[in-house]
């Protein structure tokens, strides 16, 4: 469990950052859109999902580069 909570905190901070976390990039950004804010709140959403569940095996199982 603490495991998990350490990946997930880590790709908060590292992938998604604090703006995106916040929801104030998201409120900024896509807002100025109009009602199709919607739609791209929820694509971002689904990519920035999928793309993780993708990416966080790789670095699972990479070698450390660091010492």
């Amino acid at each position: 469990m603490k495991n998990s909570i350490n990946l997930a905190g880590a790709y908060i901070g590292i992938i998604i950052g604090a703006g995106f976390a916040s929801g104030q990039e998201v409120l900024q950004f896509f807002t100025s859109f109009g009602i199709y804010s919607v739609l791209g709140i929820v694509v971002a959403t689904v990519l920035f999902a999928f793309f993780g569940m993708q990416v966080t095996p790789v670095g699972e199982h990479s070698p450390d580069t660091f010492p």
